[in-house]
């Protein structure tokens, strides 16, 4: 009986001794990872006509090692804004398709560029004139809201 009171006693120190270096372990590195926003750069819009659609481009930098996510982006100048991603049919053509986000790998570079992923601007309130800027808010999972001032480009 006494004896298998020691193993008792024995297996609890072993466990709790275990959590506890388990903890120290874990905690440690939650506590020293600081999330960094992720960067916007070379933001640009396509000229457009009111009550057409453009476009806006730009790089997204994330120096994190964690995955971030683009879930939307709202901007006032246009009724919609909406994530668009360009694909090749299966006629050699190129065709566009919505999508509800776009992941942002960990320490890596994503480009929003005309044939790939951009951000559709639908029926435009006014004209978006080369020279000019719009603005636009593109929210992330991690990294929150950035505000974002494209320069219409003629590219």
């Amino acid at each position: 009986m006494l004896n298998e009171s020691r193993k008792n006693r024995m297996k609890k120190i072993i466990i709790a001794v275990s959590l506890i270096f388990v903890a120290g372990i874990i905690y440690p590195q939650q506590k020293n990872h600081k999330w960094i926003p992720v960067e916007i750069k070379n933001a640009w819009a396509r000229p457009g006509s009111k009550e057409a659609s453009s476009a806006i481009y730009f790089s997204v930098i994330n120096k994190n090692g964690k995955a971030d996510t683009l879930l939307n982006v709202k901007s006032r100048i246009a009724e919609k804004t909406e994530l668009h991603e360009s694909f090749r049919k299966s006629n050699d053509r190129i065709g566009m398709r919505q999508v509800k986000f776009v992941p942002v790998p960990a320490n890596s570079k994503t480009e929003f560029e005309p044939g790939g992923s951009h951000v559709m601007l639908v029926n435009l309130f006014k004209d978006l004139n080369s020279g000019s800027s719009i603005e636009a808010t593109l929210n992330f999972k991690y990294s929150g809201k950035i505000k974002i001032k494209p320069v219409v480009e003629d590219k």
